[in-house]
């Protein structure tokens, strides 16, 4: 397992094959976790009730008591929970559904030893990591900066600071994270500074606009090609999901990914696999944390048959909501006066008296709609 505080990480395992969650149960003993199993969903929904877990790995397919109520109890109970589901047939639909209640992952069956190590490491890393940012941010999360010049984004309303306390919980794990907002309202700001206070902050953020890169190049960019993959691939490339191993991919604007390219990014996404253009093998297993936007509803987006429910789901395990600025005009006034501040510094001599906004002008832009938002 990765290096993390084993032993003050408490895991479940629910299951009714016993030779499998004994098996389980072994596996994390040996690394140091603090194991505990039982084989019926209602004995499991008893144990959330009487003792908190940090981790939790439930068969989705169990009699009487489901994996789903399971998880739906453990996330009531303490949303902090990492739930992972396990299933020996996992269809789409299944995993859509586990998803969308709130699992942070599911494990295939049959598994092997390592890919159940290499999985509970990362759950229990972020687990880790969660706790040490807490402890070092409890003050100022409690309090709310009225004030976040760090990324670049200006405001005290309460909408604000909320999307930026979620931004910093999640910044310390490894989950995806789906945005969403109008055209404006800072969405790529607020996945930089995920990016920039998580454990891959020494790497670049690896940004992909999926509206303004032609379709016909959308795969070879994202997945590479092999040489004579087409007219012109006079030599092999890598994508840029090679490029963003050990980092972050942010997909701008995600719903004008084409769907067989959404097809393809599903499966790195599940297996962390890429194949280049033209390959017949696996060219690349890659280590990367998904960050994904839209300006659109991606619920509308699903119904259109626009964007694919199970990578929609797979990305948005942390999902933040910018609101836009006409419904935090509480926020304009200060927009304003640093923006003025800004141009002030640029465009005039340092000697001059600065300038500063009137109320009435004040009251006039917090009263306008800002169809742009801050942008």
């Amino acid at each position: 397992m990765r290096s993390v505080s084993a032993e003050s990480v408490a895991v479940l395992v629910v299951d009714c094959d016993q030779s499998l969650r004994e098996s389980c149960a072994s596996l994390l003993r040996s690394s140091g976790f603090d194991a505990t199993v039982c084989d019926r969903g209602d004995d499991a929904l008893r144990m959330i009730r009487n003792r908190e877990f940090d981790i939790i790995l439930v068969d989705l397919h169990m009699p009487r008591v489901s994996g789903l109520e399971v998880l739906e109890a453990a996330r009531t109970a303490n949303p902090d929970t990492i739930v992972i589901v396990m299933t020996e047939s996992p269809t789409v639909e299944s995993s859509v559904a586990a998803l969308a209640a709130g699992a942070w992952d599911y494990l295939p069956k049959p598994f092997s030893a390592t890919h159940f190590d290499v999985l509970v490491g990362r759950a229990a890393h972020a687990v880790v990591a969660d706790r040490e940012l807490r402890g070092r941010n409890r003050a100022s999360l409690v309090a709310g900066p009225s004030l976040t010049p760090d990324i670049g984004l200006f405001g005290q309303s309460k909408a604000l600071q909320d999307v930026i306390q979620l931004a910093t919980r999640v910044a310390a794990t490894d989950a995806s994270v789906f945005i969403t907002g109008e055209s404006g309202t800072g969405k790529e700001i607020i996945a930089q500074y995920i990016h920039r206070h998580s454990r891959r902050s020494s790497r670049e953020l690896v940004p992909v606009n999926c509206a303004a890169i032609p379709e016909a190049l959308l795969e070879s960019e994202m997945f590479g090609h092999v040489e004579g993959a087409f007219t012109g691939a006079v030599r092999s490339k890598r994508g840029l999901l090679e490029v963003a191993d050990g980092s972050t991919l942010f997909l701008d604007e995600l719903t004008e990914l084409p769907l067989p390219t959404q097809a393809k990014l599903l499966r790195v996404l599940q297996d962390g696999v890429v194949r280049r253009v033209g390959s017949t093998k696996t060219d690349a297993t890659v280590d990367v944390r998904f960050i994904a936007a839209t300006n659109r509803d991606p619920i509308q987006s699903i119904e259109a048959g626009e964007l694919r429910k199970g990578l929609h789901y797979r990305l948005r395990v942390v999902p933040i909501h910018i609101p836009p600025l006409r419904d935090r005009s509480e926020d304009v006034p200060i927009l304003a006066q640093e923006f003025l501040k800004e141009f002030w510094t640029q465009h005039r001599d340092p000697d001059q008296p600065k300038a500063s906004f009137g109320q009435d002008a004040l009251d006039a832009l917090s009263s306008a709609k800002w169809p742009g938002n801050v942008r």
